[in-house]
């Protein structure tokens, strides 16, 4: 029997390695394109936000100052939201071409009127911008909206930042994603002026959350 040699053996375990990776590509090929494109999404993000830790500092006393005289009872579950919307007390919110409603686990795509009114003011001052400096409008996107008891003593498990009188229980309070892909950075900035002026005129008040990679408002 020949002696196998170091070269021989190399080989060998370059073609098990080889056909290893074959048969895993094979077997996992989805989760394998699912991390491929995730890296992709990744790679070409940018989480910063310039100023934001300066200009967005509104304590959790300031957002519940919002509610003294305007928001609904904190709900048990998303039924007792749904009810509301069915008695026109919360109005639904969907994507639109000015911003975009993510996928919400804890919390329910639903606000009151002064919300809505909100947010839409808030693209206007956006879009302004955007088109005074001549740019492509990006839409934001909104990550998270109005809660209830149960969701918020979930959240709680593995967040934080989840406070038992959390404001989203209210109506009137939204997370907007400061993450954008690295070719829209000039459109964060824009965003970010645009909030601040709303906020300088008394509109809202803003809290910099960095965990959680979000501006956390409550429009007053």
């Amino acid at each position: 029997m020949k002696t196998l040699t170091l070269k021989n053996a190399a080989m060998l375990i370059l073609a098990i390695v080889f056909i290893s990776l074959l048969i895993v590509g094979i077997k996992y090929q989805k989760q394998i394109n699912r991390l491929i494109a995730y890296w992709t999404i990744y790679s070409n993000q940018d989480s910063t936000c310039k100023q934001c830790g300066i200009l967005f500092q509104d304590g959790i006393s300031d957002h519940e100052s919002a509610y003294r005289f305007e928001g609904i009872k904190p709900k048990n579950d998303f039924d007792d939201l749904q009810k509301l919307v069915d008695r026109n007390k919360l109005i639904e919110i969907e994507t639109t071409e000015n911003y975009i409603i993510e996928p919400m686990d804890a919390s329910y795509p639903v606000l009151l009127p002064k919300g809505i009114a909100f947010i839409n003011r808030l693209a206007k001052e956006y879009r302004d911008l955007c088109d005074q400096k001549h740019i492509e409008y990006i839409p934001f996107r909104i990550t998270s909206i109005t809660r209830t008891k149960k969701s918020v003593e979930e959240l709680r498990k593995h967040n934080r930042n989840a406070i038992e009188n959390s404001p989203h229980l209210k109506g009137k309070t939204i997370d907007i994603s400061y993450i954008t892909n690295k070719k829209h950075v000039r459109q964060k900035d824009l965003f970010v002026q645009a909030l601040t002026r709303l906020k300088e005129r008394g509109l809202c008040y803003v809290k910099f959350e960095v965990q959680k990679k979000c501006l956390h408002i409550t429009c007053r």
